[in-house]
C-alpha cells in the first residue's frame, strides 16, 4: 500500500512538471495588465498585446509594450464620489466670490479620479529564474520507493529462509519421531486423529509440532523459534546483537517425582534463575558448577535436591551427549511445579497458587552454518537424550529425607500464597468497611432535616465507641493470658 501511494505521488509531480513546462510557454502577463488601476476591470474585454520573450542565460525576460486603452462611453461617464464631494456640497459657490479658483476648486476635485485613470504607469516585470522541475526534487520519494522494494525483496528472501530451515529439521528427525510416538503432525482443522507429519505454521517464524502416543507422558510440543528475517528492521537489529535460531522441546508427564532441576550454559541459567516461577520459589540457592559430574566449565546446574537427585539426571550417557553437543545445547529443566514465567506486573510473592504441570523443557540453539545443512542431523543426539530421560525419571525414587525436605518446601510454598491470599482479602474488606463510614457521613451532612441528621450522627458514634469497646476487651484477655 504504502508501495502504490509513494507511486501515485511521484506520478501527480511528474504530470505537474510537464504541466508547468508548457504552461511558461505563454505570457500570462497581459491579464493582470491595469487591474489594480481599474476597479471595473473585471467588466472589460482585454485585447492580446504583443510580447517578446528572449532566454538569456538560463533567465526569461518578458518585455511588456504600454496597451492603450479604448476609450469607452461608459468609463467616461463614471464620477467616482469621494468623501470630499460629499463635504462640499453643502456649501454655495456664490459665498466664494472673489477668491482665485473659485470657479475651479470644484471641477478640480471632482477630476482627480479621471486624471489618476488616464495616468497609466509602465508595467516592470523583473527577471525571475526559469523555473524548471528535475528529479532532484523528488529525493525523498525515491528512497521512499526504494526502501519499500528493498523491504519486500527481504520479506520474501526471508520467509523462504525460515521455511528451508524448519523443512530440513523435520525432515531429520522424522524417522525417530516415528519411532518414538504413535502421532506426529496434529491439523486442529482435521477432526480425525491422524498423523500430518507436518509443521503448523503460526506464524513467519514460528513453527509448531505437536507428537502423542507414548507411556508415562501426555505429548510433546516441539516449537522451533527461528529469527524475523523477514522483517528487515529485525535484521538490522540482529547484526548489532547477535542472537540464535532455537528450538524448544516440551515433553509434558503424567508422573514425576517430586524434584527441581535445571542444568545448562551460564548465562543461560542466570536468565532462569530470574524469570522462572518454579526455580526461584525452590532452588534458593545460587547456580553450582559441575565437576563433580563431569559436566563442562562453561555449563552450571540448579537443585532443590542435591545429592541423589544430580547424580540419577547426570550419568554417563546425558554427560557424553552434552559434552558432544555443547555447541547446539543451551539448557534442560526438569520439574513437577513448572508454572511459567513469572508474572511481570506482580512482586514476587502471588496472590493465587499458580497452575503447575510436570514438565520436561529442553532448549536447543539452531546454530547452523547454511553451506552445512548436514549438521542439522547433530540435534538428534539431544532429542534422545531427552526421550532418553523421560524414561528414566519414572524409575526415581526419592530418599526419605529428599522426599521429606521436598514436601516441606511445597508445603512452605503453599502457605506463602494463602498467607498473601489472606492478608490481601483483609485489605479489600478494610477498604470496604471504610467506604460505608465514609458514604454514611456524607449522607449526614448532606441531609437538610436536623433530626435526621442527629441520628445518624448518635450511629456514627455508637458504632465507633463499639470499636472501641472490642479493643479494650481484646487487650484484657491478652493481660489475662500473660497472668
Amino acid at each position: 500500500f504504502l508501495f502504490f501511494t509513494c507511486l501515485l505521488i511521484a506520478l501527480r509531480k511528474v504530470f505537474m512538471f510537464a504541466y508547468a513546462k508548457q504552461f511558461y510557454k505563454y505570457d500570462h502577463t497581459s491579464l493582470f495588465r491595469n487591474i489594480e488601476d481599474n476597479e471595473f476591470a473585471e467588466f472589460e474585454d482585454f485585447d492580446d498585446t504583443e510580447k517578446q520573450t528572449t532566454i538569456n542565460n538560463g533567465f526569461v525576460e518578458f518585455e511588456a509594450e504600454q496597451v492603450e486603452e479604448k476609450p469607452t462611453n461608459e468609463v467616461e461617464d463614471v464620477v467616482v464620489e469621494t468623501e470630499e464631494d460629499e463635504e462640499f456640497e453643502s456649501l454655495d459657490p456664490d459665498e466664494f466670490e472673489g477668491l482665485p479658483g473659485d470657479d475651479t476648486i470644484w471641477e478640480n476635485d471632482k477630476k482627480v479620479d479621471k486624471n489618476i485613470k488616464k495616468k497609466k504607469p509602465e508595467l516592470k516585470i523583473a527577471d525571475v529564474p526559469l523555473h524548471l522541475r528535475s528529479w532532484d526534487k523528488y529525493y525523498v520519494e525515491i528512497l521512499m520507493a526504494l526502501g519499500i522494494f528493498v523491504y519486500l525483496i527481504n520479506f520474501f528472501i526471508g520467509k523462504a529462509k525460515n521455511n528451508t530451515l524448519a523443512s530440513s529439521w523435520l525432515s531429520h528427525h522424522l524417522d525417530f519421531l516415528h519411532k518414538s510416538f504413535a502421532l506426529v503432525g496434529d491439523d486442529p482443522q482435521n477432526k480425525k486423529i491422524e498423523s500430518t507429519n507436518e509443521l503448523q505454521k503460526e506464524s513467519e517464524h514460528v513453527y509448531t509440532l505437536w507428537c502423542s502416543g507414548r507411556q508415562c507422558c501426555e505429548g510433546m510440543l516441539v516449537e522451533l523459534k527461528l529469527l524475523k528475517r523477514q522483517d528487515l528492521i529485525s535484521v538490522i537489529a540482529h547484526q548489532m546483537k547477535p542472537i540464535n535460531d532455537q528450538v524448544t522441546i516440551s515433553v509434558k508427564m503424567t508422573t514425576l517425582p517430586s524434584l527441581v532441576f535445571c542444568v545448562g550454559i551460564k548465562k543461560s541459567i542466570t536468565n532462569l534463575h530470574k524469570t522462572m516461577q518454579d526455580l526461584c520459589l525452590y532452588c534458593a540457592d545460587k547456580a553450582k558448577m559441575g565437576e563433580k559430574y563431569n559436566l563442562p566449565l562453561s555449563m552450571l546446574m540448579l537443585s532443590e535436591l542435591y545429592g541423589d537427585v544430580p547424580a540419577f539426571i547426570l550419568d554417563s550417557t546425558v554427560v557424553r551427549v552434552l559434552k558432544d553437543h555443547q555447541n547446539l545445547f543451551d539448557s534442560l529443566h526438569i520439574s513437577d511445579q513448572y508454572s511459567g514465567a513469572k508474572p511481570l506486573d506482580q512482586n514476587d510473592d502471588a496472590p493465587a497458587i499458580p497452575e503447575t504441570v510436570k514438565q520436561i523443557t529442553l532448549v536447543i540453539n539452531y546454530f547452523i552454518v547454511p553451506e552445512k545443512p548436514s549438521e542439522i542431523g547433530e540435534m538428534v543426539p539431544l532429542l534422545k537424550m531427552l526421550i532418553y530421560l523421560s524414561d528414566k525419571l519414572k524409575k526415581l525414587r526419592l530418599s526419605r529425607d529428599s522426599q521429606i525436605k521436598a514436601d516441606k518446601h511445597r508445603a512452605d510454598v503453599a502457605d506463602r500464597y494463602l498467607k498473601q491470599t489472606h492478608a490481601q482479602r483483609q485489605e479489600a474488606a478494610q477498604q470496604k468497611k471504610e467506604e460505608k463510614a465514609r458514604a454514611l457521613k456524607e449522607r449526614m451532612m448532606n441531609e437538610e432535616d436536623p433530626e435526621k441528621q442527629r441520628r445518624l450522627d448518635e450511629m456514627i458514634q455508637r458504632k465507633e465507641q463499639n470499636k472501641k469497646n472490642k479493643k479494650m476487651m481484646k487487650g484484657r484477655q491478652y493481660k489475662v493470658k500473660a497472668m
